[in-house]
Parts: C-alpha cells; sequence; structure tokens
C-alpha cells in the first residue's frame, strides 16, 4: 500500500469495512488524491526535476519509483499528501451535509 493509500484508510476510517468494500474505496479516492498531489508536488518542484519527473512517467516508471522521486524532490511530501487527503475527506464531509446524508 503505497503512502497516499495509508492515508486515505486512515483519514476516511475505513477500517470498519469490509476488506472488499475497503480496497474499493480506497483506490477510487486514492486515484483522485493522487492527481492532487501530483498538480501540488509540480507547482512545488523546480524546472529541471519537473523536467526529470515527465521523463520518469515517460518512462512508465511504477508508483514506488515515482514515490521515491517525488519524496527526494518535494520538500514535506508526506505532508502534502495528509494535506490533500485531509481536504478531499472535508470536501466530501461538507458536500455530504448539504445533501443531507
Amino acid at each position: 500500500m503505497n503512502p497516499i493509500q495509508k492515508n486515505i484508510e486512515n483519514a476516511l476510517e475505513l477500517e470498519n469495512l469490509l476488506p472488499e468494500e475497503r480496497q474499493e474505496i480506497i483506490l477510487r479516492v486514492g486515484a483522485l488524491i493522487y492527481q492532487n498531489v501530483l498538480m501540488r508536488a509540480m507547482e512545488i518542484m523546480t524546472e529541471k526535476d519537473q523536467d526529470e519527473f515527465e521523463k520518469l512517467l515517460d518512462k512508465n516508471a511504477g508508483p514506488e519509483d515515482i514515490f521515491s522521486f517525488l519524496k527526494d524532490r518535494v520538500k514535506d511530501f508526506e505532508k502534502v499528501i495528509d494535506e490533500e487527503a485531509i481536504k478531499f475527506k472535508d470536501k466530501t464531509s461538507s458536500i455530504m451535509s448539504q445533501i443531507g446524508t
């Protein structure tokens, strides 16, 4: 489980769900948070690091390589992940309360 998935499980308090349900939610939510984390990381990285990151993506690097690169190049990368997971949770909670759930 990558850092985003671990954070989602904790932030959304999914421990009471069946493992299959938990995994499905983690994958769906993870994709959304992952996109937000990447956008934030790109804003933080230098232009040189952005170019290297794009080359890494062009090589179809695996998640471990991508996270390793970002962790090395983005200051407080784990904090960025935490912040994006919390933003997602807060936004979701706000939407759910507006629709009365």
